[in-house]
């Protein structure tokens, strides 16, 4: 094999090892995540006001209870009422590697938060922790 030829490839195996290396740093997950445990009462999707966390719209929770993987920091958790009017549940504080676990009374009107865990006593300014 010529010397020219040995050169070139060499080249082209370090560049798709460069290009690889890149890829799984790029994609890896970051390690700053926690979960939310969303439990919802009654159980049956079918009278269930949409929810929000944060801007986001969640899809119907199915048996009463969805795990979301979000990142650390402090989420808003918004019921939709009397059509888009979105109003403020509780606000849920994600934690790295913590499970948050919020119950949703979706038989009110607006639909109300109960935290396992909350800080402060102010229902209006609910802060759900893990």
């Amino acid at each position: 094999m010529k010397r020219g030829a040995m050169i070139q490839r060499a080249a082209y195996v370090l560049a798709s090892a460069a290009i690889v290396g890149a890829a799984i740093v790029a994609w890896r997950p970051s390690g700053d995540v926690g979960y939310v445990q969303l439990n919802t009462v009654p159980v049956t999707t079918a009278s269930q006001a949409p929810l929000y966390l944060d801007k986001v719209r969640l899809a119907p929770v199915r048996n009463g209870t969805a795990l979301l993987r979000q990142s650390v920091g402090t989420l808003t958790l918004r019921g939709e009422v009397f059509g888009n009017n979105l109003v403020p549940l509780c606000q849920i504080e994600v934690k790295k590697d913590r499970i948050t676990t919020v119950t949703v009374s979706l038989l009110e009107r607006p639909p109300r938060c109960v935290c396992r865990l909350n800080a402060g006593g102010d229902t209006a300014n609910r802060l759900c922790v893990s």
